[in-house]
């Protein structure tokens, strides 16, 4: 897998590092919440991402699940996005927290976001761990960013190519070779 990854782009260390400091912000928002929050995960890119981000959280939350496809196989750029689990939780009135990989053309995001308004929720944010900053769309800004990166394609810490590499423990840039 190491000889797949043409470099880091962000290691683990900064990434757990920025992970804590996204927390702080969040609790920040969502302390005196006295129904706590419903984080609802973009399934499966999120769930490094999501395990490591609750663990520094020190307030109760549920957590709703969502499973959503854009990318078939192999593909690198996405079609059109399908529900493939939705949100069993009822959220009207509550405190709602979208947790995802990576915003990059915004076509998950928006989706999302406009299934779960639709829910009557009291608040909904966004938080990504990573913004391709030239290709979000500006009318999708996340309340709670990781890094912002240049259009390139990244896997690692959950991000995938055709279902590989979500277990390396970095933000890796794969080898162009492997995907073009």
């Amino acid at each position: 897998m190491e000889s797949d990854i043409a470099r880091i782009l962000i290691p683990r260390d900064r990434i757990l590092e920025r992970v804590r400091e996204l927390a702080r912000g969040i609790d920040e928002t969502y302390r005196d919440s006295s129904e706590g929050l419903i984080i609802v995960p973009i399934l499966a890119g999120s769930i490094i991402f999501l395990a490591d981000l609750i663990r520094c959280l020190p307030f109760k939350m549920r957590i709703g699940l969502m499973t959503l496809s854009r990318y078939r196989g192999a593909a690198t750029t996405g079609g059109e996005t399908r529900l493939v689990q939705d949100l069993s939780l009822d959220i009207k009135g509550r405190h709602v927290l979208i947790v995802d990989d990576i915003l990059d053309s915004g076509g998950t995001l928006t989706a999302v976001r406009d299934h779960l308004m639709a829910r009557e929720p009291a608040s909904l944010r966004i938080c990504v761990l990573l913004r391709k900053t030239a290709r979000a769309p500006k009318d999708l800004v996340p309340d709670f960013v990781g890094f912002d990166i240049d259009d390139v394609f990244v896997v690692g810490y959950g991000l995938d190519y055709d279902g590989h590499y979500r277990n390396w423990p970095d933000i890796g840039v794969l080898r162009p070779e492997l995907y073009a």
